[in-house]
């Protein structure tokens, strides 16, 4: 395979380079330019500068030859106003699209979320997604939403074959949002846990959903979609053990009420604060993601796909925190 890849500089794209690069596959990275691509280079990557809002004649270039396209590139929860994350989001991830309908890529894969969902009740699975007129109402999922029709209509009018991944909040190495969220939580000698802490969080570790990735690619097939919001059920109270662990730290974890969680979080957003590092991403949204069970059970992939997640939390969790701590801490 020949993959151009968009978000390379990602979490999940670095996780998807580096496996694809160690399989003997051909990997070209969209980046900025100006962006770090140290670790694409060295990992044999050929780079393509470039931007998704870029016209689709220009993004077809660096597509030359490529068999596949993941997209991945998006601005995830960031501060933007709805015009520019659309224009990323929405608008850019049509012109990717179409770049490589007009390049004669053979299959795309195009990296959704588990927030195009909205909010849910109970265990949901692919089919169950609403229609565009129940967008989600925070700029990031409904983004992710509307991105999910402009595929699909690219689809339609090409011989471009299409699947859908939608995955749950993503950890690992090179991780800019979760490790170092969660590790402000841990600096102190007391954490709080919201609620018990006990029930399964819609989480996955960023080399199973790579691993998820290159089994979609290879079967390359058109038309469908695929949740990986769960590879190994994972509790708040272990997320924040096994970052704590890999930080050489063992703070005492106390649980706040889950009732006080649920009316703090009302509270502060009439007050409009948003979620620490994550503006756009409602507090109501983080507590019931956190109080919940892992609503999304991912059982399609593996029955179509054979998907076996090889990496434990217990051992990701660890070794991600530790990336962190020793190449990110000064930046966080």
């Amino acid at each position: 395979m020949r993959v151009f890849l968009t978000g390379g500089t990602g979490l999940l794209g670095s996780h998807l380079a580096r496996l694809l690069r160690e399989a003997g596959h051909g990997v070209v990275a969209l980046a900025r330019p100006g962006a770090d691509t140290r670790l694409l280079t060295g990992w044999g990557c050929t780079i393509f500068h470039g931007d998704v809002r870029d016209p689709a004649d220009a993004l077809s270039r660096g597509m030359e030859r490529c068999t596949h396209l993941v997209h991945g590139a998006a601005l995830v929860y960031a501060d933007g106003s709805w015009p520019a994350v659309k224009a990323v989001n929405v608008d850019g991830t049509r012109r990717v699209f179409e770049a490589a309908a007009r390049a004669g890529v053979g299959h795309a894969t195009h990296l959704s979320s588990i927030a195009a969902y909205g909010p849910v009740e109970g265990p949901v699975d692919e089919a169950d997604l609403p229609g565009t007129d129940h967008l989600p109402a925070d700029v990031y999922g409904r983004s992710k939403r509307l991105s999910e029709e402009e595929v699909r209509e690219v689809e339609a009018g090409s011989s471009l074959g299409v699947t859908v991944v939608r995955p749950s909040a993503v950890y690992g190495e090179y991780d800019r949002l979760m490790i170092p969220a969660v590790a402000r939580i841990l600096r102190g000698p007391v954490a709080f846990l919201l609620g018990p802490g006990d029930n399964p969080l819609p989480v996955v570790y960023a080399g199973n959903v790579a691993t998820a990735l290159l089994a979609v690619m290879e079967a390359g097939r058109g038309k469908t979609t695929y949740n990986v919001a769960l590879d190994h059920p994972i509790s708040q109270r272990d997320l924040f053990g096994g970052i704590a662990a890999g930080m050489g730290r063992s703070p005492r974890m106390v649980s706040v009420p889950a009732g006080v969680v649920r009316n703090g979080a009302v509270l502060l957003e009439r007050m409009r604060v948003g979620t620490p590092g994550a503006k756009h991403l409602p507090l109501t949204r983080v507590v019931r993601l956190a109080l919940g069970d892992n609503p999304y059970p991912s059982i399609r992939i593996r029955v179509e796909l054979g998907w076996t997640p090889a990496h434990t939390h217990h051992e990701a969790l660890r070794r991600s925190a530790r990336w962190w701590f020793e190449n990110k801490r000064g930046a966080s």
